[in-house]
């Protein structure tokens, strides 16, 4: 019997939450979860078998940043499959029919935190740099941070978001790729930011001026004397309000043994510390869906011109040959190719690393992964030039 294929209705949430059951980890409270699952759900798909529902994913289109601009990106979540059904391809047919929607809204890009990254790299995912989580003693982030625990950091108490906490977050949020940009009326960012539907206690907001932190100090139960302050969220708008913000984070010394939090690449105090003390953190994967929309979006730091051949096995539209104009902040063209002599070859893993400036054309070629002319490939690798990929892991998907 063929699967049935379609997205879920309000009369299909107990299935869903028995697939999540057996997924993740038991549903305690199957009301709360039916309600944290119900703004998900026009953007679901399942993959019914005899009427029961065997596996789902969800395909949630995010506004987000990329290059310094605002785009939509199709954000993979909530993949579940029963244990019966597993090994069996579902996912990928249904990842294939989400590439495909995608494709036709528009949409060039796909981003997920996988719980394994080898298994969406068979789907064309390839993981990226996003920046750096750390754990370390607050005295350690005080001297990283250049900032002492004298006066009074300004810091008050908040409940909800504030318009100036927006644009804070705004303002810091342009600076990188794949950032969301939380406005984008899909989803209550906020309202997660300070308290997921399922969690018994608010974390606590903290406004400054220029900055702000949402965070939480939690106990290890084997050791409470070991608490960790943990940032949820933190943003700065000015050099000023990031001295307030880590001042504030550093003024809980004595109070908490450990400071956990995400740092952006070319933090100064995760250029000090993130060879002793970065820890465990979600990754990030990123798929171009669609070759033409994604390039298009992009601004370039130059007008170059190439050819290039591209395998994708999973994206029919992507795997051929192509030809790409670049053209600085008008973006990129990107045509079908007749070329039997294409500049370089790489598969479409390897091109979002390099569009992503997680991997150099030099390092493509020298590993393997890429073959033809380094001159041609090195404008694609500077797209995002001083937009660095970094999403907040308070925006996990």
């Amino acid at each position: 019997m063929d699967h049935e294929f379609r997205p879920l209705t309000a009369d299909d949430m107990d299935q869903l939450l028995d697939v999540r059951s057996v997924a993740y980890r038991p549903v305690e409270d199957r009301e709360t979860a039916a309600e944290h699952l119900t703004w998900r759900m026009p953007y679901s798909l399942g993959a019914f078998r005899g009427g029961r529902l065997r596996s789902v994913t969800f395909m949630v289109p995010f506004g987000a940043l990329l290059g310094g601009r605002q785009v939509r990106i199709g954000g993979l979540t909530g993949v579940a499959t029963a244990p019966e059904a597993r090994r069996g391809g579902l996912v990928a047919q249904q990842l294939r029919r989400w590439f495909a929607d995608l494709r036709e809204d528009g949409i060039g890009w796909s981003a997920e935190h996988p719980f394994e990254p080898t298994f969406y790299a068979k789907l064309g995912y390839q993981t990226v740099l996003n920046g750096h989580t750390l754990e370390m003693t607050p005295e350690r982030l005080r001297a990283s941070a250049g900032v002492t625990l004298a006066g009074d950091t300004g810091a008050e108490p908040v409940e909800s978001a504030s318009p100036a906490m927006s644009a804070t977050f705004g303002a810091y949020a342009k600076r990188f790729s794949f950032a969301l940009t939380r406005d984008d009326d899909i989803k209550d960012h906020w309202s997660f930011t300070f308290r997921r539907p399922w969690e018994h206690v608010a974390h606590f907001g903290y406004e400054l001026e220029d900055a702000y932190a949402v965070v939480s100090v939690e106990d290890p139960p084997v050791d409470p004397s070991r608490a960790t302050l943990k940032v949820r969220d933190m943003a700065y708008s000015s050099p000023a309000g990031r001295r307030r913000l880590f001042a504030f984070l550093a003024a809980f010394e004595r109070q908490v043994d450990r400071v956990r939090l995400h740092l952006p690449p070319g933090d100064p105090i995760a250029l000090d510390r993130a060879s002793y003390q970065t820890v465990h953190a979600p990754e990030l994967q990123v798929r171009i869906v669609d070759l033409r929309a994604a390039l298009s979006v992009l601004p370039w730091q130059e007008d170059a011109s190439l050819t290039i051949r591209v395998v994708d096995k999973d994206c029919p539209w992507n795997d051929g040959t192509f030809d790409v104009e670049l053209s600085g902040a008008g973006g990129a063209t990107v045509t079908g190719s007749r070329s039997s002599d294409p500049d370089a070859a790489l598969d479409v893993r390897a091109l979002a690393a390099l569009v992503t400036g997680a991997a150099t054309p030099e390092s493509l070629l020298a590993d393997g992964w890429a073959e033809g002319s380094v001159a041609k490939l090195r404008p694609l690798g500077r797209a995002l030039a001083g937009h660095p990929v970094f999403k907040t892991h308070n925006d996990h998907f």
